[in-house]
């Protein structure tokens, strides 16, 4: 799909795709819950909208990404700028959303 199709067509719908995902991270506990995490990268996922940025334990950052996959303890993130996939531990994200 051309990205320039996206932008003319899905207007209303990506800023609908934002709001939720907003309200998704306003809403999290900072439990430090792996499931919780989990449950919040799936919903990322089904919106399918970039997560400005995804710190990690070791002090990398990924930063507008698209949440590909999510398995039991893994999740795959992909740059949409040039298709590179990274695959992280979710135990080893610390943070994530647009802070």
């Amino acid at each position: 799909m051309d990205s320039e199709e996206t932008v003319k067509h899905g207007g209303f719908e990506e800023e609908f795709h934002l709001l939720l995902l907003l309200l998704l991270l306003v809403s999290r506990q900072p439990s430090g819950d792996q499931s919780d995490l989990r449950r919040q990268l799936v919903m990322a996922k089904e919106l399918g909208v970039p997560v400005s940025r995804v710190n990690l334990v070791n002090g990398s950052t990924l930063q507008n990404v698209i949440v590909k996959e999510v398995l039991s303890d893994l999740a795959v993130f992909q740059n949409p700028l040039n298709n590179t996939r990274s695959n992280v531990a979710i135990s080893s994200i610390v943070s994530w959303g647009a802070f």
